[in-house]
């Protein structure tokens, strides 16, 4: 009986994959998008293995209601299994059973043959996209003495009976080897004829891990323009004094430089408590309005650098808004699969590498503002400046809300890009307007020969104040 069964079995796949085969491909071409495949995303701890199967629900459906392997499963049930007609009872009514389904077919086995033991935490029913995926989470631990490191990945869910489903294999953390859940690194492809991946990761180390999460937080900065805008709109008026209602002339150099130093502390208290918060699940707010709370710090920031609205203050607003940007950084790490202590670490990075990079745009930037700040040409800067970021806040503000395109994003990112080439040639060029200014300063400064007027003149222009950015 069971003979019988098998055979009939190997015969329908066969008459299915001939099908297939004579139609030339004309199936896969009939459709405008991709056959959806399954993701199947592995955590390594130092113990085990945890294991992500994201399964399309369509083709799931199929897969289950043809497991032959344990036809009792489905007993008690009647009628039609509504998957993709009636989503939302997949798992309430299915779900013990597609628990069991997935088990069977994972099969984990150690170097020496002795199987893994794999064990079913959730499934659950992904809605966030379309087409729907169902979501199941196991824990793959290895026999006694064994490396979790180390193993072959026999695998068959679905692909045991549709031919043209594909299953991508993926370590998406794996911290001994700096692997992190922003860039998974793929490892094998499972399909109807090949049912197994072979698991071989070297033993690395923990400094890897906590380089590769101090470069995602450099990368992090360095790639979001939103966040490095709202640091330089408030920079754009810190050299600066308010007086009625306007910006007026430039402060000392020491005063500057300890008021830069403040706003830029501030900014960092701020996005170091939300983001620890955020990352150890003590708080947890949607994205969207995180994103639009974002673009609105910008745009204070850019009518602040235009007209002073909270002059003496700055170091309180960037201190605020930073709690605001630190929620957005926390959710890059809640992203990671990692257990406490190696969350811990990566918080640690990666704030970490928010601070190098952001020390680094503000230590580029400096030179300029400083160079420039008590000559004429700088209110053009400022108010250009100003005029940039509002612009750029108010595009990602409508995106963020209503989903139109950011009309400026292109020429956003066209500023952004080669940005330290950009910097370094603002500062040379701020430089050589210095120098002319100072010379310019001297020649004018200089007595002229018998005019003993000219002396008295010159003593005034001396004791007057001086508006440049010196001690």
């Amino acid at each position: 009986m069971h003979a019988g069964r098998a055979l009939r079995g190997a015969l329908r796949r066969l008459a299915a994959l001939s099908t297939v085969l004579l139609l030339g491909g004309n199936v896969l071409v009939a459709s405008a998008h991709p056959l959806p495949g399954s993701a199947v995303l592995l955590d390594f701890e130092a113990q085990a293995v945890q294991a992500e199967l994201r399964l399309p629900l369509a083709d799931l459906e199929i897969g289950f209601t043809h497991d032959k392997e344990d036809p009792a499963a489905l007993a008690g049930h009647l009628g039609p299994i509504p998957f993709t007609s009636a989503p939302a009872r997949v798992i309430p009514t299915y779900g013990a059973e597609l628990g069991r389904y997935i088990v069977r077919h994972v099969h984990p086995v150690a170097l020496d043959g002795r199987p893994w033991t794999v064990t079913l935490e959730e499934v659950s029913l992904d809605t966030s996209q379309s087409p729907l995926d169902v979501v199941a989470r196991l824990r793959l631990s290895p026999p006694a003495g064994m490396p979790a490191g180390r193993f072959t990945l026999n695998y068959d869910v679905i692909t045991h009976e549709v031919l043209t489903h594909e299953a991508l294999v993926s370590v998406r953390s794996d911290w001994n080897n700096g692997v992190l859940a922003n860039a998974p690194e793929l490892v094998g492809r499972i399909r109807w004829v090949v049912k197994a991946v072979v698991i071989n990761r070297p033993a690395g180390s923990a400094w890897a891990g906590f380089k590769a999460a101090l470069r995602l937080g450099m990368d992090h900065i360095a790639e979001g323009t939103d966040h490095l805008m709202f640091l330089l709109a408030l920079l754009l008026p810190a050299p600066l004094i308010a007086s009625g209602g306007r910006w007026a002339h430039a402060d000392g150099m020491r005063r500057a430089l300890k008021r830069l130093a403040v706003i830029v502390s501030a900014f960092t208290i701020g996005h170091t408590i939300t983001l620890v918060a955020g990352a150890q699940g003590w708080l947890r707010l949607p994205q969207a309005p995180i994103e639009v709370a974002i673009a609105v710090s910008i745009l204070v920031s850019a009518v602040h650098a235009w007209r002073p609205i909270f002059p003496g203050r700055e170091s309180w607003v960037a201190g605020g808004f930073g709690l605001v940007h630190g929620a957005s950084f926390a959710s890059v790490i809640a992203a990671q699969s990692f257990d406490a202590w190696h969350r811990v670490v990566a918080m640690l990075g990666f704030n970490l590498g928010i601070e190098v990079m952001q020390v680094a745009v503000v230590a580029a930037a400096l030179p300029c503002l400083l160079l420039l700040c008590s000559l004429p040409v700088y209110r053009f800067v400022r108010n250009a400046g100003a005029a940039f970021a509002a612009l750029a806040a108010l595009g990602w503000i409508l995106e963020r809300t209503v989903g139109i395109a950011n009309p400026f994003e292109s020429f956003v990112e066209g500023v952004a890009n080669d940005a330290a080439l950009k910097i370094l040639s603002a500062t040379a060029i701020a430089l050589a307007l210095r120098v002319i200014a100072q010379i310019a300063s001297d020649a004018s400064a200089r007595p002229r020969k018998g005019g003993a007027g000219n002396e008295g003149q010159t003593a005034q222009d001396s004791d007057a104040p001086s508006d440049a950015c010196t001690t």
